[in-house]
């Protein structure tokens, strides 16, 4: 009786920014989506403030303060993504 050996492919183990960089590129598409799709992002953590949970977290990641305006309004401000190298 003859038996077959399993082929078991072995995970290549990459740094992040290695790792993002064989990412396939392509272009964005945002069909079907919206932001009113995202109820829970609105109000953030505090309530008060102003801010949704996307200017949170935008504060929370800025490598560079953005300006904050009345309503959590941002402007300016910087911020690194392997994505986009910049």
């Amino acid at each position: 009786m003859a038996t077959t050996a399993a082929v078991v492919s072995i995970p290549e183990v990459l740094p992040l920014e290695d790792a993002v960089g064989k990412l396939p590129v392509a272009e964005e598409d945002h069909t079907g989506c919206t932001r009113d799709s995202f109820k829970h992002w609105n109000t953030g953590l505090d309530p008060a403030d102003g801010c949704n949970t996307r200017n949170e977290v935008l504060l929370a990641e800025a490598v560079q303060e953005p300006a904050v305006a009345a309503g959590c309004k941002l402007t300016g401000g910087k911020w690194l993504s392997y994505y986009g190298a910049a």
